[in-house]
């Protein structure tokens, strides 16, 4: 009993008390979405939670850990009062005619005779005044050109129930009114008139492939062709966020730090920055801009994040920038492929190779491996399809897909040449070609394409193993190192030095 005692009441280092913290955030964000239940509705519930955290780091006990969680627990649980209480208010107007105004979230997709917009910053119009609802809407409108992101539109149509994010739909309502800044979304237009100038010289659905390498732009993909990616289980590679970013900042470091260190890191954050505007701020690309730009702030200082830290501490900052960001496909595989590469990967690297770089092709491999046995159940639970060939598609696109983005880069940048851009544009073309080939082919091996049940919880009892052999894991090395420590002093006694050092 005294043994258990002292181990419930010995010193921590205070960071492990608050990023129990911060995991009481995520699970109390998910908890209260899940459950659509607020309890912590007052600021008062705020302000406690932060002097409970506050308190435990001042404690750094293990034992303070559970009264950090707890605490953290009523702050992501206040955090989605605003959102409850604006899918409350929609749900009670389901069925009826609505006036309502919002500001174009992402870039309007123009498919088949039809617009689709994604609306936040909400303003519900009723005969005596003008109630603001947090959340999202999905609209659906007939085929209109001229809407861009940031747009302010007011509709009036019939409100249905929404799904996933949304907390509500709206189908072929009234364009009552369309409201714009002076300069509009001035990134959104140098996106779409660089994709205009890339299409004039790479066809379609080359370019289209081509342009969501680059900047994540999907609307001129072909149904067939994105239904093909999906079955292969390739979608990822056609949204614009971690490997398309990490791409670009690497080749930004290179260049700029050539100068001086500063100046790497200062290319790198605008780049990061001008990337996320022109592409959008969209759960996956958020989250892949701040893991960018913290590692890249803390490596300036001389420091580095533990994998599984940065993980906690990226997921908590954009599930309280978007708590229903949980409920989104993207968010969820980016994160789950976030997880393989940071802290799976590395593990199956020590396993089979021990502390040696694996060969260029095994790497690939153990990648390969990683990202699928993390993203599998997310893919089986939302379409219902588990797919075998994303290895060897993983194999060939990964590796040729920064030469892809360069070509479709240079392509466009060349354009006051038309001969130049004509050259680089064959050599897009060539490439992509190759990369449409090899998934249609893919696609063709329906054997190794499974159907599974879509929607049933218990595909994700998978990661309960998975996370057991890493807990395993982690205590073993933490006692090698604990045992390390206590004997090489009595060997040797510049081991406490030079572990300082």
């Amino acid at each position: 009993m005294s043994r258990l005692f002292r181990y419930f009441w010995a010193k921590i280092h205070p960071s492990w008390v608050l990023y129990a913290g911060f995991s009481g955030v995520i699970l109390g964000i998910v908890l209260t979405v899940m459950s659509g239940q607020v309890f912590c509705t007052s600021w008062l519930w705020l302000a406690a939670g932060i002097l409970l955290i506050y308190y435990s780091l001042h404690c750094s006990l293990r034992m303070v850990m559970i009264v950090a969680f707890l605490a953290g627990m009523v702050i992501g649980n206040f955090r989605l009062a605003p959102e409850i209480a604006g899918q409350k208010v929609l749900q009670s107007l389901m069925g009826s005619e609505i006036t309502i105004t919002g500001k174009i979230g992402d870039d309007p997709n123009i498919d088949a005779g039809q617009t689709t917009v994604s609306l936040s910053q909400l303003e519900l119009s009723s005969f005596e005044e003008t109630l603001a609802i947090s959340g999202t809407l999905y609209v659906k409108l007939s085929a209109l050109g001229g809407l861009e992101r940031s747009d302010i539109v007011t509709l009036h149509g019939t409100l249905t129930a929404g799904f996933g994010t949304y907390a509500g739909a709206m189908y072929r309502p009234e364009l009552a009114e369309v409201r714009r800044t002076t300069t509009g979304d001035i990134f959104s237009r140098i996106k779409l008139g660089f994709a205009e100038i890339v299409r004039n010289f790479i066809p379609s659905p080359v370019g289209d492939l081509g342009l969501g390498y680059l900047v994540g732009l999907k609307s001129g993909l072909p149904d067939e062709l994105s239904d093909t990616l999906r079955a292969v289980g390739m979608t990822h590679v056609i949204v614009a966020s971690g490997a398309h970013l990490g791409i670009l900042v690497s080749a930004a470091r290179k260049l700029c730090g050539k100068l001086s260190k500063f100046s790497g890191l200062l290319g790198s954050l605008l780049l990061i920055t001008g990337f996320a505007l022109i592409v959008g701020f969209t759960p996956s690309m958020t989250r892949a801009a701040l893991v960018s730009s913290l590692s890249l702030l803390v490596g300036y200082v001389g420091r580095k994040f533990t994998p599984l830290r940065l993980l906690i501490f990226v997921a908590m900052l954009t599930l309280l920038i978007s708590p229903l960001n949980c409920l989104n496909l993207g968010w969820q595989l980016s994160f789950a492929s976030f997880f393989a590469l940071l802290v799976i990967e590395p593990r199956l690297q020590k396993l089979f190779y021990g502390g040696k770089k694996p060969p260029w092709l095994a790497n690939m491999l153990l990648t390969s491996l990683s990202t699928t046995i993390t993203c599998a159940p997310i893919l089986i639970y939302n379409f219902g399809t588990f797919s075998l060939l994303s290895f060897v598609a993983n194999l060939f696109i990964l590796p040729t897909l920064p030469y892809a983005m360069f070509l479709v880069f240079l392509t466009g940048v060349t354009s006051f040449w038309p001969w130049l851009a004509g050259i680089v544009a064959q050599l897009s073309t060539l490439l992509l070609e190759s990369h449409i080939w090899l998934v249609n082919f893919l696609g063709e091996k329906t054997m190794f394409i499974f159907n599974l049940p879509s929607g049933d919880l218990r595909i994700f009892l998978i990661y309960i193993p998975l996370l057991m052999c890493l807990m395993l894991q982690y205590m073993h090395e933490y006692r090698f190192r604990s045992r390390n420590a206590r004997i090489w002093p009595k060997i040797c006694p510049d081991f406490a030095t030079s572990r300082r050092d």
